[in-house]
């Protein structure tokens, strides 16, 4: 299972306070804007692990959707993106992929490729559900 935390980094004179820890049972999946998603079997220790942080940082567990919105520009899901992309380019141009889409939906090289490209997309998609989005 998966929660969502958004807080506020706070600088100090001597330090960042910002989400932290995680442990054997519990994985937390950092950002670079002020978000976490936090994934265990064991909901309880989820829990445990957002209330041991610091309450200067204010942290609030919100759903899915919020979290989807606030990391959607993160340069972690920008980099998921791009995998993809070198993913399809390893086989395609972007002449190529121009082309295909003149081909007929039933033509065999364009299937070929429609078939390539979802495999693509599954990589990507294999890459989000593993941090919770």
């Amino acid at each position: 299972m998966f929660k969502y935390v958004k807080f506020t980094k706070v600088e100090t004179a001597n330090t960042v306070l910002e989400f932290r820890g995680d442990s054997e049972e519990v994985k937390v999946n950092h950002f670079n804007v002020d978000v976490v998603s936090i994934e265990s079997e064991n909901e309880d220790a989820i829990d445990a692990l957002i209330d041991s942080q610091s309450s200067e940082i204010g942290c609030e567990v919100i759903e899915q959707d919020e979290f989807k919105t606030i990391v959607g520009e993160s340069s972690q899901l920008k980099r998921i993106r791009e995998v993809v992309a070198i993913e399809i380019a390893k086989k395609y141009t972007i002449s190529d992929e121009f082309a295909m889409q003149k081909r007929d939906k039933d033509d065999e090289k364009r299937v070929s490729y429609e078939e390539y490209v979802t495999a693509c997309v599954e990589i990507g998609s294999s890459l989000k559900n593993g941090i919770g989005y």
